[in-house]
């Protein structure tokens, strides 16, 4: 693949000049199946199972190779859209986004020339609301629009557009690592080791251009992390927990910012990771001696909980800086504190610091010292009452 980044019209910019099916009267919707399969990503449809960001920014490349054969209007093949109840908000438009898998490749090339056909089927019912779906929850016109009442209802008051956007399941967030998930006795933790392990990683995958499709950049982040997860062990992944608002936002690693700011040459890059990755190493480690000289703690020690806590929110915000986004780093190490002191049940961990913590810390903002005394005080009560 050598295009790395496409451009395309935005659908919640186009207006219905731009969309209705009256403007492209010689279009033929038996036509674009073989369309579909001249069209130069067709040669290129991932095999099933590729990472779902590489499938994502093929669907792009072949919605631009649409966009240039059939015009902006083809823009939206992938949108659905209807007039339903939606959660507490009503009555409201919904617009879903959602592209279709990748099987074989005539498979997923039959999907999108079929997802096309809809689409513009879906705009000539907007022209005329022949089925009587849209119409009735149209806004009053605005004079010289020309736009039909079944579009007006479907942009109106309310409108949501849904996304389907996959995870990727093959690496935690670091604010969902377990406590036990941070100590690897089975993988010994050499910091020598570390810049051979990331030079192979960039040879292996190289670095995106910082003009590249964001969903390259993401996952090249993945791949560099996926390595350093097999190399090292799952409490790897949180080299990027960066301080403030960087990648993952709110963290403790100072080393390393997000893309733009912290990927310069393969040198230097590989430079930033190692340095990230250890003193990642480095807090949970400090992190471990800390919960040491508090652990263990019976359940009735109030004292001892309140100046456990007390003491860990401290040095997180600490070492965030209290910038954006520090309280979801001082959650974690008070749930993995909870877990070390021998609290199992994730639930009633969320619990305990959902009711003892929530809305008590705010980004940017070094709380008063009352403040921490009390959540100290709130948590620790809270574990005596009930500690299972």
């Amino acid at each position: 693949m050598t295009t790395d980044r496409v451009k395309l019209p935005e659908l919640r910019t186009l207006t219905w000049r731009d969309l209705d099916p009256a403007a492209r009267p010689a279009f033929d919707p038996a036509a674009v199946a073989d369309l579909v399969r001249v069209l130069p990503p067709a040669a290129e449809v991932p095999p099933a199972g590729t990472d779902w960001r590489l499938i994502d920014f093929w669907y792009d490349r072949m919605t631009e190779a649409l966009v240039e054969h059939l015009g902006d209007w083809v823009v939206g093949w992938w949108y659905t859209v209807t007039i339903e109840h939606y959660q507490d908000r009503g009555v409201i438009p919904v617009w879903r986004a959602e592209r279709p898998p990748v099987t074989t490749p005539d498979e997923t090339l039959t999907r999108i020339a079929d997802a096309v056909v809809a689409w513009h089927e879906l705009l000539v019912e907007l022209a005329t609301d022949a089925g009587g779906r849209f119409a009735e929850a149209a806004p009053t016109a605005v004079d010289g629009t020309g736009e039909p009442p079944a579009w007006r209802a479907v942009q109106g008051s309310g409108r949501i557009t849904i996304y389907t956007t996959p995870e990727d399941r093959r690496l935690p967030r670091p604010r969902l690592l377990s406590w036990a998930d941070t100590d690897s006795p089975d993988r010994s933790f050499d910091p020598d080791t570390v810049r051979a392990v990331v030079d192979d990683l960039l040879a292996a995958f190289g670095l995106p251009s910082h003009g590249a499709d964001w969903r390259l950049k993401d996952l090249w982040l993945a791949n560099v992390s996926a390595g350093l997860v097999d190399r090292y062990g799952r409490w790897a992944v949180g080299w990027r927990w960066s301080v403030g608002e960087g990648d993952l936002d709110g963290g403790p690693v100072g080393s390393w910012c997000c893309f733009s700011h912290s990927v310069t040459t393969p040198e230097a890059t590989a430079t930033t990771i190692s340095a990230a990755l250890v003193e990642w190493r480095d807090w949970l480690d400090d992190l471990a001696e800390r919960f040491d000289r508090f652990l263990p703690l019976p359940a009735d020690d109030l004292d001892g909980w309140e100046r456990a806590v007390a003491h860990l929110v401290t040095a997180v915000g600490d070492r965030t800086l209290y910038e954006s986004g520090w309280y979801g780093c001082c959650m974690t190490v008070l749930g993995w504190f909870l877990e070390a002191a021998g609290i199992e049940s994730i639930r009633r961990r969320e619990e305990l610091l959902e009711h003892a913590v929530a809305g008590r810390f705010d980004s940017w903002v070094e709380p008063p010292k009352a403040v921490v005394e009390s959540v100290a005080e709130d948590l620790a009560r809270r574990v005596a009452v009930d500690p299972a």
